[in-house]
Order: C-alpha cells, then sequence, then structure tokens
C-alpha cells in the first residue's frame, strides 16, 4: 500500500505566480494566481489583481461565493442596492452565492487580494494548476 505524502506548506513570493492581463473598456487589469485551487485542497485560487484607474467590472454573478481585500486604492462596489463608494484599503468584500456584485477603481487605479471560485479561476486560467 502506498504511503500518503505528508502535507506541504505553499509559500510564494511577490509577482509569483501565473499571469494574464484583462483588457475591459480599453483598460487593464492584471490578475496574478498566486495558488490554484488544487493547491488550496481544491476550495479556492487565490489571487492578486491590479487595476487601472476607472477600470469598471460590470455587475454580475456567479453559482459560487468570492471575495476581495482591498489593498490599495479606492473601490465602488456594486451591489443588488446600492454602490458601496469609497471601499478603500483594509475592506474585505464577501459575495454570496448568486449575488449582484461588480466594482469600479477609484482615480488612482487600485490593487486586490482575491479569493476565487472554481468557475472564476477556470474562466481567467483554464485548467487549474498544481
Amino acid at each position: 500500500m502506498a504511503e500518503k505524502e505528508a502535507p506541504k506548506v505553499l509559500l510564494r513570493g511577490a509577482g509569483v505566480g501565473d499571469s494574464i492581463i484583462l483588457p475591459m473598456g480599453g483598460l487593464q487589469a492584471h490578475i496574478t494566481r498566486i495558488a490554484s485551487r488544487t493547491e488550496t485542497g481544491g476550495h479556492w485560487a487565490i489571487g492578486e489583481a491590479w487595476q487601472d484607474p476607472g477600470f469598471d467590472n460590470p455587475p454580475h454573478t456567479h453559482d459560487e461565493a468570492e471575495a476581495f481585500y482591498v489593498l490599495e486604492g479606492s473601490y465602488t462596489f456594486y451591489t443588488d442596492a446600492e454602490p458601496a463608494e469609497g471601499i478603500g484599503p483594509g475592506t474585505f468584500v464577501f459575495i454570496p452565492p448568486g449575488a449582484v456584485h461588480g466594482f469600479r477603481t477609484g482615480p488612482e487605479g487600485g490593487r486586490l487580494l482575491c479569493v476565487w471560485p472554481s468557475t472564476v479561476e477556470a474562466s481567467f486560467f483554464g485548467r487549474p494548476s498544481g
């Protein structure tokens, strides 16, 4: 019988991971996947995203939860109610499955730590690495 491999801690430095550029409306988001969902036990993919000033990710929904932590800049987050404006560093945003959401960056752009479900990871990166 084969022995089970011991769990291993994953450490990645700044800028390490799979990267893409997502163009939208003449602006860009620079997205780096830090850890795939296969590397996190099959639950989440973790990434970092930098958006140009005024980048707009229009309201949409997913069948799975998603979350963001604002690292830099300011954002307007779209919700199923009124938009939440002036959202800045240190703010955690959790989006439950099926909730309307999106965002627009402020005049200086922004940077987010992202926690993606499998559907979002697949749309950005295809099959998970790891």
